[in-house]
């Protein structure tokens, strides 16, 4: 009969090598074990596994696996492998297949932050993006940003939503971590606030508290999105003449949707902002997204970069697209 293999008792440099080998999935089934096979997990270089939480899917992935939380109501039918433990929390799990397991929870939010809190325990990995939900809890999700601070500094991607939050939730996310790649907003502040914009991509939803001066400091960005944005004819011919000008020459798209553009909104001395005898649509992959304008007109920054521009008056949004 086969002698079972004791890996605790290999020296160290071999016990590296042979953690080396498994994957996510199967270096979390391994500190399920004891607490000595969870204190050796790290030996397999896991700090350097990208973890990212995706609320919405319900997911939490480590590289390319994924560890997906789904309501116990949904376990008939599922081909269970016992059971594991999360946060002190024991749940049922069925592995889906060689890069997913499931776990079950009768909250699916309380699973996703326990599933986050224990594999990052256990990789000690960071968190490099954290999408959410605006169903989720204010309590749950600031519990999560709180753990998420206190393990490191910095973020590269951060979607704000959730339900409760309030300015000052807000706010001590900005002080407390800076986010590097993509800011995503979905929270209405209740006034005008000072954050930083740090970030390649800014996306905001209810951006009607977005001023010239917020966009001042958008000046790094490559890619600028408001909705709902209460920016006026005269506020949005400063930004495009300060664009032109060279002030924000990693700019690559923007587009603004502000309903108090007028209808005749134009800029540079331009007669109009579509090209209404023969229009195109116009692609470019931006940070890894396809962005696209349709109709839209050609113009150029001083320094000779060729752009186009394009203003829907029925849907009162200005596209500009950097070639």
């Amino acid at each position: 009969m086969a002698q079972p293999f004791e890996i605790l008792r290999l020296p160290t440099l071999a016990l590296q090598n042979v953690l080396q080998f498994l994957n996510p999935i199967e270096l979390f089934e391994l500190s399920q074990c004891s607490q000595k096979t969870t204190s050796i997990i790290p030996l397999a270089g896991t700090k350097k596994f990208k973890c990212r939480i995706n609320v919405s899917s319900e997911y939490i992935a480590i590289n390319n696996y994924v560890f997906r939380v789904e309501r116990n109501s949904c376990k008939t039918g599922s081909e269970l492998r016992g059971d594991r433990k999360f946060i002190g929390t024991i749940v049922d799990v069925a592995h889906i297949s060689e890069h997913e397991i499931m776990s079950f929870w009768d909250n699916i939010y309380i699973g996703l932050k326990n599933v986050l809190f224990q594999v990052t325990k256990v990789f000690k990995c960071p968190i490099d993006s954290f999408e959410s939900s605006r169903t989720m809890s204010g309590k749950i999700y600031n519990s999560i940003i709180d753990f998420i601070s206190t393990r490191q500094s910095e973020i590269k991607k951060l979607e704000i939503a959730a339900d409760s939050l309030t300015d000052e939730d807000v706010m001590r996310i900005f002080g407390d971590l800076k986010i590097t790649e993509d800011l995503e907003m979905w929270y209405r502040f209740s006034r005008s606030q000072t954050i930083p914009f740090n970030t390649q991509s800014v996306l905001i939803w209810h951006s009607y508290w977005i001023t010239p001066t917020h966009l001042s400091g958008m000046k790094n960005c490559i890619i600028i999105d408001l909705k709902q944005s209460t920016l006026t004819d005269d506020d949005m011919k400063w930004f495009l003449e300060s664009w032109k000008s060279g002030e924000y020459p990693n700019l690559e798209y923007l587009s603004i949707k502000s309903f108090e553009l007028s209808r005749s909104f134009t800029v540079f001395g331009l007669p109009s902002l579509e090209d209404t005898v023969n229009p195109h649509f116009f692609k470019k992959f931006v940070l890894g997204e396809q962005r696209i304008v349709y109709g839209a007109i050609d113009i150029q920054r001083d320094d000779g970069v060729a752009a186009k521009i394009h203003f829907d008056i029925k849907d009162s949004i200005v596209d500009l697209l950097v070639l």
